[in-house]
């Protein structure tokens, strides 16, 4: 979701203190027309209850309340108050019924475009905490009457109700395109595109119009894979920047567009990635001094440019020989050397006993090993040294307080593989070791697949069955040689 979508929805949440001032305000409402003055109104009663954090009575209370006064918006917005306070004890659940039940009294009395930016910030909450918790026939739900709710004001408000339109358009196209209905989802964002693209042709263009036409081109970019999407979207960049070059909103949407973008060319085109990188650090540095927003985008922006160069360099080790190995000691083996490796097919496995993906990768090697091991197959694990130890009381592998040996270590790991009924033989390298560096490790598991002649021909980061699947075959191409 780009930062149109994302502030909106930072906007609605409620704070504790903005929640404290709203209901106060409602209290102060209601109290007006208490019966007995001395006596809390129900609105100052249910306030109470949120504010000491007990949700279900909150809503006992609201739903009797509202049994004897439907129309009552004050009490009405107690609803999302007390959403707020099931969040906090993490029912999502109970959050989206009490979401749900405000959506029900509020939509049907929206009349003007503003009305229509807090139905869509209400509809982006029910969706995001409906979709974890499972309830995805309500998301469905209040979408296409929220949808619905819109499209009955455009007579009136042609262009203004344009972007909460977008907004609820985009959560509807994504919903149709995780169900597989991609010409669907495609065929909805193109016609709110091309009603966006008249309104900023013309003099009714504003930059809230212009925002949601970014969004929604970011949306086609991303989502389906378009290169001409993508190409229009930077273009649409260059052009709003120009027109608003005040606009923080959209420099941040910027930021955050590119860093989508980058990321998903990092494997594939790092050269481009770098180049992208620099142009948006560029852009940006001026301007994050002044926003700690953009600042937080700025820096993740430049982190991507030590993965795109690492990647390069992995891409760029393919075929030439696998740097020599530089081994402290050698653990989970009684006896090892680099030289019975030589004509050898072997998988170097860079990775750490407190690395979790490491260790989801271990049923493959083990089964690679067991499956090609006859055939002049090798695994060598490389790791470091972590401070790790083991201990014999809880038969597991600890992270020491106090300094631990480096032959304590190496014994520690060896029974942490053994446990894992791994078999392979791993080293250790020297603490000021460069072997993560010229292999161009910046994330493990990190497997590198060197055929018989001692040439790298395959760099693969991170655990998963893509990865796994791609290596045994490779594995199985090399042996085949």
């Amino acid at each position: 979701m780009l930062v149109v979508a994302a502030s909106l929805v930072c906007a609605w949440q409620p704070t504790a203190v903005a929640q404290q001032n709203a209901t106060e305000s409602e209290a102060a409402e209601a109290s007006e027309s208490s019966p007995d003055p001395s006596q809390p109104s129900a609105t100052e009663q249910i306030q109470k209850l949120i504010r000491t954090q007990r949700p279900d009575e909150a809503a006992k209370l609201l739903d009797k309340a509202l049994s004897e006064n439907p129309d009552d918006a004050p009490l009405q917005r107690l609803h999302t108050g007390i959403a707020y306070a099931y969040l906090r004890a993490r029912n999502n659940e109970a959050a989206v019924d009490q979401l749900h039940q405000y959506f029900k009294a509020f939509a049907p009395k929206v009349d003007s475009p503003e009305a229509a930016e807090q139905l869509a910030s209400l509809v982006q909450q029910i969706r995001m905490f409906g979709s974890r918790t499972g309830q995805r026939d309500v998301v469905e739900q209040v979408v296409k009457q929220a949808i619905e709710r819109c499209r009955d004001l455009e007579d009136d408000h042609p262009t203004a109700i344009q972007v909460p339109l977008a907004r609820l358009i985009e959560l509807r196209a994504t919903s149709l395109a995780n169900s597989g209905e991609t010409e669907a989802a495609r065929g909805l964002l193109e016609k709110q595109l091309q009603t966006l693209e008249t309104i900023n042709a013309s003099d009714q263009a504003s930059e809230r119009t212009t925002m949601a036409r970014l969004s929604l081109l970011a949306t086609v970019a991303n989502r389906f894979d378009d290169a001409e999407a993508r190409t229009k979207l930077n273009e649409a960049f260059d052009r709003a920047m120009e027109a608003y070059p005040e606009s923080d909103a959209i420099v941040q949407q910027y930021a955050m567009s590119e860093y989508t973008a980058i990321s998903r060319m990092l494997g594939e085109n790092p050269k481009q990635a770098v180049q992208r990188i620099d142009k948006a650090v560029e852009l940006l540095k001026p301007r994050a001094k002044e926003s700690r927003d953009l600042g937080t985008f700025l820096g993740r922006i430049e982190s991507l440019k030590r993965r795109a160069e690492a990647t390069l360099k992995q891409q760029q080790m393919i075929g030439k020989p696998a740097p020599p190995l530089d081994v402290d000691a050698w653990a989970n083996t009684d006896s090892a050397d680099v030289d019975d490796l030589k004509g050898k097919v072997v998988l170097y496995d860079f990775w750490a006993v407190w690395c979790g993906p490491c260790i989801a990768t271990f049923p493959h090697l083990r089964e690679w090993r067991e499956e090609f091991g006859d055939q002049g197959f090798e695994i060598v694990g490389v790791t470091r040294y972590y401070g790790y130890k083991w201990d014999d009381e809880n038969n597991r592998i600890m992270r020491a307080k106090e300094e631990v040996p480096p032959e304590e270590e190496q014994t520690a790991v060896a029974r942490f593989l053994q446990s894992k009924e791994m078999q392979h033989p791993t080293i250790f390298t020297p603490e000021r070791s460069d072997l993560q560096s010229q292999y161009a490790v910046t994330g493990i598991p990190h497997a590198v697949l060197v055929d018989r002649q001692g040439d790298v021909q395959m760099v693969k980061v991170g655990s998963g069955p893509a990865n796994a699947q791609a290596l045994h075959e490779k594995i199985k191409e090399l042996l085949a040689e």
